[in-house]
Formats: structure tokens, sequence, C-alpha cells
């Protein structure tokens, strides 16, 4: 594993809404989730984002690392969604590669350098939902330089609609 890797925190958070404000706040709504709706006429699950955040201490400002973002089933196989053909199905990773900046802060701002870790925050917002299968179980999973660890993951179910009444 590297040294980021290795030294960095993670953190992932499944909401209704979110997105990065100009100075790199996250601003979220209905954060917490763990089942994501169902609209059975789209075939999509509800809208919904995802938030990582990473932090990794200041000795290794300045540095970059490969950060992936992925979606697994609840066999650890990477999701394969519809692609512009139908025999060309996607897999829902995202990939980058992440510069790990030291904070920058209003000037006048009281905080002496090198004390706070970088910090990198990645929102993706899903605003018209994913072609989920319902009844399944997903796990968002984040690795740094190809490499995870068991907290750098976020399990969520979608849920179908409610049986109807046995008759009979």
């Amino acid at each position: 594993m590297s040294a980021i890797a290795e030294a960095a925190t993670v953190s992932l958070e499944l909401a209704d809404y979110a997105a990065t404000d100009a100075a790199g706040k996250i601003n979220l709504l209905g954060g917490g989730l763990n089942a994501v709706g169902f609209v059975p006429v789209a075939g999509l699950t509800a809208a919904f984002a995802l938030v990582v955040t990473i932090f990794v201490p200041p000795e290794y400002y300045g540095e970059e690392c490969a950060l992936e973002i992925i979606l697994e089933d609840d066999s650890g196989q990477v999701v394969a969604l519809p692609g512009p053909a139908p025999d060309q199905p996607q897999k829902m990773r995202v990939g980058q590669a992440v510069t790990l900046e030291e904070p920058k802060f209003p000037a006048g701002t009281n905080i002496p350098r090198r004390m706070l870790p970088a910090r990198v925050s990645v929102v993706l917002a899903f605003t018209n939902g994913l072609p989920l299968a319902i009844g399944q179980r997903y796990t968002w999973r984040v690795r740094i330089d190809h490499e995870s660890k068991d907290q750098w993951i976020y399990r969520f179910f979608v849920p179908g609609p409610a049986p109807g009444p046995v008759i009979g």
C-alpha cells in the first residue's frame, strides 16, 4: 500500500442532494441514506448524491495520487450500466489523479501553515438516478493508488415496492 493510501482517512456519505460551493464547502441535504428509492415509471433509482472526502496529513502536501470510486454489486463485482449501445455496458467507476493541496484560507485568518490535513472532496450527483436492480444491496468503494481498506466503503439498498396482499 502506498504511503498516501496508508495515511489517508476517507469518509463516504450518501444524500438526497449534495454540491460543493466556491469555497470548497459541501452543501448536503438528506445525508445518511442507507436506502435509495426506486421510480418504477422511469426504471431508475430516485436522485441521490455520493460525497467522498479524503484527508491526508500535511507531509503529503503537493503529492499526487490516483483516486477511484467504484460501485460494486453484492458479490463484489463492478456494476455495469447500460452503455451507448446494448452490447456495450459501462462499468460504474470514476477515476482521476488528484493533487493533495495545502488548505487555503482568507487573508488574515490565523491558522498556522501545515496545521491541517490536505482535503480532497468529490461529489457525484446522480440527479436522474441510476438503473439499479431493486431488492439489491450495493457498495461504493474508494481506492487510493489502487488500494482500498475495509473502512473505505458505503453500503446501501434499493428497495422495491411493498408486497401486495396475499389472498387465498
